[in-house]
Order: C-alpha cells, then structure tokens, then sequence
C-alpha cells in the first residue's frame, strides 16, 4: 500500500472497533485480544490486552519495521497510558531474521480479570503473550459444569481453567504443570481470589496420570505439540496416548475437555485421534460440543489456519 503505517492504523482501530460490539473489555473482564492477525487484516502481527499492558506478537518481519506505527496505534485505540510490549519467538527471529529484542528486566507480574475473577500474567516473559485469552468461553464452560464435581486440570499454566472450576463450585481442584512459575502464577490467582478448594502440583502429566485416581471432570490442554506439517505424525501419536491416559482418569459417567492449539492438526483429524484414544482406552465417547477460541480471535475465510483451537466436550461412560 502506498501509506503501510495509514492502514495499519485503520486496521487496528476496526479491529478495536469490533471488541467493543462484542463487550470488550468489560467491567469484569480486561484480558482480551485486540488484533488476530489474518483475521484483523494484519497478517503476522497479534496483540492482547492484559490489564494496561498490550503485547504485540510479531512473526513477520514487516512489524519490526512498522512498531512506531504499531505502538501509535495501539495508543489511539486503548489510550496514550497503555504500555506496548513487543514479543517475538526464537524461531520467527531466525527464520524471518529479525533483531534480537531487548531481555526485559523481570518484574511482577500484572493482575488481569476474566469474568470477575482475578489472574496472574508475565506479559514479558510469560509463554506466548503472557495468558491465554483465547480459552475464555471454554474457561466459562467449564465453570458452569464444576458444581460439587472433583476436577483434574492437566497442563495448567497459570490455573485458568482449575481457578474457574473453583469459583463454579468444584468438590475439589487439582492442576497440574510441569512448569515452576506458571505453578506459582496459579497458587498466587488462587489465594487473591480466596479459593480454598483448588491445589496447584508441579509434576509431570503423563506420571500424574499413572496413579490410577478417577474425576469427575479432566481438563487437558496441552501446549502446542505440532509446530508445523513435518511435526504432524509425531503429535498425532502424543495427542492419541495423552487422551488415551486422560480418558482412563475419568470416572464412569464424567467429562472430558480436551484441547488442541496445533493448527496443523485440523478439526476432523483431531476427533479422528480422540476416537482412536478411547478406543485404546476401552471408554464409549459421546461428543457433546466442538469448540473453538473466543470470538475476539476472527478468522479470515482464506486462511482457515487460523482456526487452530480445537475444544471438545466429550461424556463418558
């Protein structure tokens, strides 16, 4: 385009434009996505919203030459006193060869909220952005079916979705992570918002689920495990024993709700491996609703990439 820096600005403010008809921010939620890439019409650049700190992933080399313009317009969209910070993952600053971004100086971590309870995020230095907006309405969901269920929250992160469990109700909350600060993240959430009936443990999925404990709702969601096509044989066979183990945690008559980020693992394939899973795992699976992310995440026609989360809700035997 003859004005790149015009219409990155346009495009951001449709894109702001757009949340604000969808209710967001809200009054009980400030963690949300302003810019989806593709589906915003600014192919290799995303950028959530966590509290008063925006975070823009880059995985274009164009937005490395445009970030005055990017922060510009950030700032017209959310208010000059938003902070700007830029991510970029090792692998795009090799492949796109782009500078190597500044180590941030650690600092706390910024208190977010989602449906009125309270989170933990590292914009700097956390995974992806720093929180997973994208799992808002499947976070939702599941606070709706926790009530008087004992819950397993596989890959935790920072507790999303062992935090609204809780708050829905839950008997008792366990998530599970491998990693130390994102359990430190989910201990601290929990005691800001007072949940007595969540644990957070740090270990190993695939060992914590070799102790033969049975609940009534297992959660799991998995980091991305299929990075692109010539990753996709190898993840289909780690998403087909993960969801064989977690299927054989769940006790007779309860849920799963299990997830996909990998875009290269389509919607089709990927309840084709949760067929194959509970087969291993001698369990009828009923499917009860396939989800995908929150609405703030559009996704372009032409790129159905962009459809990456896959989130279904299955009912056992």
């Amino acid at each position: 385009p003859d004005d790149p820096d015009g219409m990155i600005a346009a495009r951001i403010a449709n894109a702001e434009a757009m949340r604000r008809r969808l209710g967001l921010p809200s009054g009980d939620t400030d963690a949300w996505r302003l810019l989806n890439s593709e589906g915003d019409g600014l192919s290799g650049l995303t950028v959530d919203v966590l509290g008063g700190v925006a975070v823009a992933s880059e995985t274009a080399l164009w937005t490395e030459r445009h970030r005055p313009a990017i922060e510009a317009a950030v700032r017209a969209a959310l208010g000059e006193a938003v902070e700007v910070v830029h991510r970029v993952p090792p692998v795009v600053r090799r492949e796109e060869g782009m500078a190597t971004l500044p180590v941030p100086e650690p600092r706390d971590p910024v208190v977010v909220k989602e449906a009125g309870l309270s989170f933990l995020a590292d914009p700097w230095r956390g995974q992806k952005t720093g929180f997973y907006c994208d799992q808002r309405d499947n976070r939702a969901m599941v606070r709706s079916l926790a009530a008087g269920r004992r819950v397993l929250d596989l890959f935790c992160f920072g507790g999303g979705f062992a935090i609204h469990a809780a708050a829905g109700g839950a008997a008792e909350v366990v998530g599970v992570d491998s990693s130390q600060p994102a359990i430190a993240l989910a201990r601290a959430a929990a005691e800001r918002n007072g949940l007595a009936n969540v644990r957070f443990e740090e270990a190993d999925v695939r060992e914590r689920l070799q102790g033969g404990e049975k609940w009534d709702l297992v959660v799991c969601d998995p980091p991305k495990l299929a990075g692109g096509r010539s990753d996709l044989e190898a993840a289909i066979q780690r998403y087909l024993h993960l969801n064989r183990d977690a299927l054989g945690a769940v006790a007779p008559g309860g849920m799963l709700v299990t997830c996909s980020c990998s875009s290269a693992v389509r919607r089709d394939l990927f309840l084709e491996i949760l067929r194959d899973a509970a087969t291993q795992a001698g369990r009828r699976l009923s499917l009860l609703s396939v989800r995908g992310a929150a609405p703030d995440h559009p996704v372009h026609p032409a790129f159905p990439e962009g459809e990456y989360l896959k989130c279904v809700l299955a009912g056992l035997d």
